[in-house]
């Protein structure tokens, strides 16, 4: 297989070659056509390790997105494009941790490995602190439902660095939660293993504050799952952090480009 950055128009096939694109990149892949059909790949014993292989896969994938859901709506403008495919790379250091001989259906447990998601870079544009020049202080409540970020001393004119078109900026807080996934029912289909007890999220958002706004004493924010939430430890909560800018016209406007920032605040 070959890659090309080059803006190549093709698609289908020449001469043995097939072009194709895949979603979340702008490269043009080329690949040589044939190979095993699909219903062969789905029942021939030859190919056993890679229908485990797939399945895995699946499992990964569908918690990657649960992941990608939680740390709110807010954050998709903001994220680096490829979020998704870099969770789901990391999701296999906690799938490896399985027995190899469970192949196929190997849990993923995230609740007892958290810490792979902080080798995640979950920006796009660059991180929060070289576009917020100030610190800020975050607090998690002791049963997880809650977190906090607080901003003391906040002088936008010397602490936000907005794009040029930018005059107003919003802070951005989110919660959620993601269960652990394993595949041990018959049907060998990953799910979630928390039952009827769905995943959760909450984000808030500060009002549009302008660029050259005075020194503010304190900003806090605080995102709270709801109060008849059963957390059990199959789950992870995740929480985030961001900036995002808008242009005032007659109203203020998102900006929208990937101007804004993230800050992963761990997972607990």
């Amino acid at each position: 297989m070959a890659t090309t950055d080059s803006p190549l128009n093709i698609k289908g096939s020449i001469k043995g070659l097939r072009f194709y694109t895949v979603e979340g990149s702008n490269k043009t892949y080329v690949g040589q056509k044939g190979g095993a059909s699909k219903p062969i790949i789905q029942k021939s014993p030859k190919f056993k390790k890679l229908r485990l292989a797939q399945n895995e896969l699946r499992g990964r994938a569908k918690l990657a997105k649960d992941i990608r859901i939680a740390i709110g709506v807010w954050s998709v403008k903001v994220v680096n494009r490829y979020l998704q495919n870099a969770i789901a790379g990391v999701l296999q250091q906690v799938m490896n941790m399985d027995s190899p001989e469970f192949l196929g259906k190997r849990t993923l447990y995230l609740s007892k490995f958290k810490e792979v998601l902080n080798q995640i870079k979950w920006y796009y544009y660059k991180p929060l602190n070289e576009i917020m020049l100030c610190s800020y202080s975050v607090t998690t409540s002791e049963d997880r439902k809650s977190v906090t970020v607080t901003i003391k001393g906040l002088n936008p004119k010397f602490h936000i660095k907005a794009p040029q078109t930018a005059t107003h900026f919003q802070l951005c807080l989110g919660i959620g939660t993601v269960s652990d996934y394993d595949a041990s029912h018959p049907s060998k289909i990953y799910m979630r293993n928390t039952g009827i007890n769905t995943d959760r999220g909450k984000e808030v958002h500060s009002e549009w504050i302008a660029i050259n706004n005075p020194l503010m004493d304190e900003v806090s924010l605080t995102a709270s799952l709801p109060d008849n939430f059963v957390l059990t430890d199959s789950y992870t909560v995740v929480r985030s952090f961001g900036i995002l800018f808008g242009q005032m016209t007659y109203q203020v406007n998102e900006i929208k480009r990937e101007r804004g920032s993230i800050d992963f605040l761990g997972a607990v």
